[in-house]
């Protein structure tokens, strides 16, 4: 329980942070990460079959997360969003993973899948913490290429 405590400290004030201090991309992927995390609670199996299988609904809701990456990643004059993305794409790797290796050990699938959220969120927070230097610096910081 406390890994989850911190997980979602970490995610409010990092996602506040960007939602406060960030440019558009970085409110655009901060919205995302507190939508998706919400949806995988929602969607999320029981305990007793949590990890046994494939979870569904959380390949929907990180499928659906990775394509909202994705898109930011490749429209932001940013770096750090590729590295987001490509973070989360070893995440929606993991459910593919599963789904062939169905004797995959339910600890490894839920250590996969949890695991790469915390560089997602520090990736997220060093990349709001550059633009709010720049604006400062500069006066102004672009958001999406041409």
């Amino acid at each position: 329980m406390l890994r989850i405590a911190i997980f979602v400290a970490l995610l409010i004030l990092i996602c506040g942070y960007a939602l406060w201090r960030g440019g558009a991309p970085e409110r655009v992927v901060a919205m995302a990460l507190l939508t998706a995390t919400i949806a995988s609670a929602m969607v999320r199996a029981d305990v007793d079959h949590r990890f046994v299988e494939m979870e569904t609904g959380l390949l929907i809701v990180d499928g659906l997360l990775l394509i909202v990456l994705v898109v930011v990643a490749s429209r932001a004059d940013r770096g750090w969003p590729l590295l987001v993305a490509g973070f989360h794409l070893v995440t929606v790797g993991a459910h593919v993973i599963k789904l062939v290796e169905t004797a995959m050990i339910p600890v490894a699938y839920a250590l996969l899948i949890a695991l790469w959220s915390y560089p997602m969120l520090i990736a997220l927070g060093i990349g709001t913490w550059r633009h709010h230097c720049r604006i400062r610096r500069h006066g102004a910081d672009r958001d999406w290429c041409d």
